[in-house]
């Protein structure tokens, strides 16, 4: 993503309760903002999605979690299970997989960040797609 660097007055207290609430979240000023805009734009009428970048953290863990799942699935079936073993479900989106979790169907993030594109699944197992549990 491209980004440009703007600067903002804030009025001191306001300023403390953000950087509190980035402190909470494991997040930066920065990022605080920029999600609370993106949500804030979100909501308006005919407004175009912003996709939301995922924790670097989380990312991690992910990839500590799911590395050998994804590398060791055969085909897009086993893939699936594998990841329902774990709590998530793949989705094409965005030219792409993502990662959801399976309790509220949000996007965690894209395959990509863990190290696995939506081209190498298809190398291995050819065309296809995932199962989106919710369509079953």
């Amino acid at each position: 993503m491209n980004k440009r660097h703007v600067s903002v007055e804030l009025p001191p207290d306001l300023l403390r309760a953000v950087h509190d609430l980035a402190t909470e979240k494991e997040d930066t000023v920065s990022g605080v903002l920029q999600n609370l805009l993106a949500d804030h734009l979100k909501t308006r009428k005919g407004a175009k999605q912003l996709a939301r970048p995922a924790n670097e953290k989380l990312v991690f863990a992910l990839q500590k979690l799911l590395f050998r799942d994804m590398a060791e699935a055969s085909s897009w079936q086993d893939l699936d299970r594998r990841m329902q073993k774990h709590g998530y479900y793949l989705k094409i989106a965005w030219g792409g997989l993502s990662l959801h979790t399976q309790t509220s169907g949000h996007r965690v993030c894209h395959t990509h960040q863990l190290g696995f594109s939506y081209g190498t699944f298809v190398r291995r197992f050819g065309p296809g797609k995932p199962k989106d549990p919710r369509e079953a």
